[in-house]
């Protein structure tokens, strides 16, 4: 509806309060007072008792009216007070009398729990007086007698292990070049093997070809041994048998050895120095030194003294002596 349809519906007034009505209103909006007609005889009439008031019909929205120059304001419906019906009394069943004496039962308990706590952290001290006790009158303790003191290690002596004296034979000899086998003057041949320097004869000898200078023989022993002298024979001191010829000045002869000790204790060197012209065994007295193996290296030589067709270096023999 348009906002002037409602004015255009207000055709007539309360007689009670003046307010503007419907046509087909019966009793007024605003006061709620019957619409009576006007009397014939032009007066009114009399206002009857207004009938009980009808149900609050449903709010109408708000409208927004234009009022016209000149006419009242349509009278706005009141709402109806509503009274709030009353609540059902419910009566106490037994499950909520149990109840009620259950949670009373736990606040009178937890009460009572409190109370006693507070008492317990507040209450004071008992004093409790302990008596001195009396001095003892006991005799002194005996102290057990100090176990003896061990007595020192006995060092058990360690037997010395025998060594061998006198000539000492070593159980190998290596030699690194060697002359061939040669025939002396009556036709025999004649061996130059290293074995020759420990067979204890002079006649026969190791020889190498031409300067022997640089080279080492070595000597090994079974087992350690303790050396305090070494010697050898510096050439081939040998006169042939059959036309006497003297082999020793015809060759080289050694003139320089070095001697190496090598044992436990690790290496000890020791150098000789040979005479020309001494065919027989040139002894060297050392420090007894304990060895397994003995190096022996030659540091110098004579000239060949039958030319160069007698170009060779020969030893004739090798001894070691045990301290």
């Amino acid at each position: 509806m348009a906002p002037t349809d409602w004015i255009d519906i207000v055709t007539t007034t309360c007689h009670a309060c003046g307010c503007g009505m419907r046509e087909a209103d019966t009793f007024c909006w605003t006061c709620g007072n019957r619409r009576t007609a006007p009397a014939a005889d032009g007066g009114a009439r009399p206002a009857p008792l207004a009938p009980p008031a009808p149900a609050a019909p449903p709010a109408p929205a708000a409208r927004h009216v234009r009022r016209r120059a000149g006419r009242p304001t349509p009278p706005q419906p009141s709402p109806a007070r509503t009274t709030r019906p009353a609540r059902p009394v419910v009566a106490a069943t037994p499950s909520r009398v149990q109840s009620g004496v259950v949670l009373g039962a736990f606040g009178v308990a937890l009460v009572a729990a409190v109370a006693t706590s507070t008492w317990w952290l507040l209450r004071p001290e008992p004093v409790t007086t302990v008596a001195a006790a009396p001095p003892r009158t006991s005799a002194p303790a005996v102290q057990p007698p100090s176990p003896a003191a061990p007595a020192p290690p006995v060092a058990t002596p360690v037997p010395a292990v025998a060594r061998p004296t006198g000539v000492l034979v070593p159980a190998a000899v290596q030699a690194p070049a060697t002359s061939p086998d040669s025939t002396d003057a009556g036709g025999r041949s004649t061996s130059y093997a290293a074995a020759n320097l420990l067979d204890g004869d002079p006649a026969t000898a190791w020889r190498t070809e031409g300067d022997a200078s640089g080279l080492t023989l070595t000597f090994t022993f079974a087992q350690p041994v303790r050396i305090s002298e070494v010697g050898l024979v510096n050439g081939l001191a040998k006169v042939d048998p059959h036309d006497g010829t003297d082999r020793y000045p015809q060759g080289r002869r050694v003139l320089a050895v070095t001697w190496a000790f090598t044992g436990p204790a690790g290496t000890t060197t020791v150098h000789q120095d040979l005479a020309d012209g001494v065919r027989e065994l040139q002894a060297l007295a050392v420090a007894p030194a304990e060895a397994s193996r003995v190096d022996l290296t030659v540091t110098g030589v004579s000239a060949p003294g039958a030319g160069r067709a007698f170009d060779r270096t020969a030893i004739g023999e090798v001894r070691f002596t045990g301290a």
